[in-house]
């Protein structure tokens, strides 16, 4: 009879270990995919207002003269013109 006490004891041990280890397995598991999501919204996120900042730059920008192209003489008043619209855009 003692014996058998024993050894309920024993696999009453062994079946909460068992249990216990696998609840936290499982947790590890769902931690490790929780974090896989995150990245992966994080990196649509992160395209998605890259795309965002991308479509909202001004098509007119000034861009330096290539080597080797005529270069354009510009008046005064487009000289003022573009002035006035780099002001604008940088809120000054």
């Amino acid at each position: 009879m003692r014996w058998v006490k024993v050894a309920a004891i024993a696999a009453g041990v062994l079946i909460a270990f068992l249990v216990v280890s696998s609840v936290i397995g499982f947790l590890m598991e769902a931690a490790i995919a929780a974090l896989v999501v995150a990245v992966v919204v994080f990196a649509i996120k992160a395209a998605f207002y890259r795309s965002q900042l991308s479509s909202k730059r001004p098509s007119s920008e000034i861009h330096e003269p290539r080597p080797g192209s005529p270069s354009r003489r510009h008046n005064a008043r487009e000289v003022d013109d573009e002035l006035a619209r780099l002001k604008r855009e940088m809120g000054g």
